[in-house]
């Protein structure tokens, strides 16, 4: 198995594994809190976690794209990861009681506090983490990632069990971050240099403020809507708009983050070899494409039983909001790599311009979409993933030289897919317990049947998936038979 495949292997066994434990935590909150505390959580953990986009100030990405590292850059960078993710936690403690007095929510003080920990060990997790990404090492960091999220998952849901309400979300987060410390110690590379150092920062830093600016942007679009009606609105109404978000970008990222760890290595590798990046960035694209539009648009179909299944009937106000969502992730997931590619091209300042015009759209949106209700908030945000996906395609053509009609060749067999998984899922979802003998619930049937046929689908319009679906295949037969013999 070719390195790349296999990174991809373990990075979606990591992340999957990661999200089955998270799924499950999510689960047991969403029964045992209400939408009021689910809310008052979010609000914090939004302001906070948005803000996490700059305690890192993209050195991990800088040391993963770099062509040749020394000793030196890798030290330089932990002295400014060093000196912003401090400085950063220092000013969350501080500011933590005026961002409750703005809210109106005295919680938020302790919240911000708790959270506030994980930015002073942020610099001693990222620079390795980084280091083992660049080489591919994502064997070792599936042991550290399960290890972590099964932290998270008992320190929660023991600390809710003793009547620690939302604090026991940000101390599960904290406990999780505490372990994933002394993990990534362990699994750190041989001979990587600990001690920081404070020279030469600046090409870091001109790096690393366009990537931090641009995973600020990226992750205000789906912080926003809970800082906004937080203010706005009420903590339920926070609750349950973010708990349809919060499906659709579980789906979706579920999904993504398996093949994302991967993808700038990799296009970093292809751009070093002096091959063609765009081509390469069509067929990453491609795979994801006719791998998650399917399931979003089945997501589409089925989000009331899916949200009731996955978080209980208290949350069916929400099962609207993320039909709509579904096709804003759509939207979204076609250039969902381009920021791998504008990395991997030098080209951090359109990354940035890009980012933050979509998130000047996505905020004035929900602020004008508000007063009409929620379910404007999510017609809004697919309009917005709409243009999202016309102005990247413009900037990646213009910019970068991307074909736009070759691209759109190229994912004719995703639109395919998708029509033909979309059309079935609503079939079966609406007829199929009238029309199949012993079927008495339409989204099992729709569990049950829909990869049978998708994956005939994939085979039948002959799409790049079917032959990653082969070397899979083949590859569990020669470990089953070797375990066998």
């Amino acid at each position: 198995m070719s390195k790349v495949r296999q990174a991809i292997l373990f990075s979606s066994a990591t992340r999957y594994s990661a999200v089955l434990i998270g799924l499950l935590s999510t689960m047991i909150v969403a029964r045992l809190l209400t939408p009021d505390e689910i809310g008052t959580f979010a609000i914090a953990s939004a302001i906070v976690m948005v803000m996490s986009e700059f305690r890192l100030l993209g050195a991990g990405m800088y040391l993963v794209r770099e062509k040749e590292l020394s000793h030196e850059k890798i030290r330089s960078a932990t002295g400014l990861t060093v000196l912003i993710s401090w400085g950063m936690g220092l000013g969350i403690w501080a500011v933590a009681p005026a961002v409750s007095e703005l809210y109106g929510l005295e919680p938020i003080v302790v919240i911000f506090r708790i959270l506030s920990i994980s930015f002073f060990l942020a610099p001693l997790i990222s620079i390795p983490t980084a280091l083992l990404t660049r080489e591919f090492l994502f064997r070792d960091l599936f042991v550290v990632r399960i290890f972590t999220a099964l932290t998270n998952l008992v320190s929660t849901i023991s600390l809710i069990l003793l009547g620690y309400s939302f604090y026991s979300l940000a101390w599960g987060y904290t406990l999780a971050v505490i372990v994933e410390f002394f993990l990534i110690y362990f699994f750190r590379p041989k001979g990587m240099p600990w001690a920081p150092s404070f020279r030469n920062l600046r090409p870091i830093a001109r790096f690393g403020i366009y990537n931090s600016l641009a995973g600020f942007f990226r992750r205000g679009v789906v912080t926003a809507p809970d800082m906004i009606i937080g203010k706005m609105g009420t903590t339920a109404q926070v609750g349950m708009f973010s708990r349809g978000l919060g499906f659709i970008e579980f789906v979706s990222q579920t999904l993504m983050m398996g093949v994302k760890p991967v993808v700038l290595p990799y296009l970093a590798d292809v751009q070093r070899s002096g091959k063609d990046v765009n081509d390469a960035y069509i067929g990453a694209s491609v795979l994801l494409g006719g791998l998650i539009w399917p399931i979003l648009a089945v997501a589409s179909v089925v989000s009331l039983p899916a949200i009731r299944l996955f978080f209980g009937d208290q949350w069916d106000d929400a099962a609207p909001y993320a039909t709509l969502i579904a096709f804003w992730a759509m939207f979204r997931s076609v250039h969902w790599f381009s920021s791998d590619l504008l990395v991997a091209r030098g080209e951090e300042k359109l990354m940035v311009l890009k980012e933050g015009t979509m998130f000047a759209l996505y905020f004035a949106g929900i602020i004008l979409a508000f007063p009409y209700g929620l379910l404007q908030v999510a017609r809004t945000f697919t309009i917005v993933g709409f243009i999202d996906l016309a102005a990247t395609t413009w900037l990646l053509t213009h910019y970068l030289g991307l074909q736009p009609l070759l691209m759109l060749r190229a994912w004719f067999s995703n639109g395919v897919i998708t029509f033909l998984c979309w059309g079935s899922a609503w079939l079966i979802y609406v007829y199929g317990p009238s029309a199949l003998t012993g079927v008495s619930n339409g989204f099992w049937a729709v569990v049950v049947i829909l990869p049978i046929i998708w994956l005939a689908t994939i085979f039948a319009v002959r799409h790049p998936l079917r032959s990653e679906v082969d070397h899979f295949v083949k590859w569990c037969g020669k470990r089953f038979s070797g375990v066998g013999s």
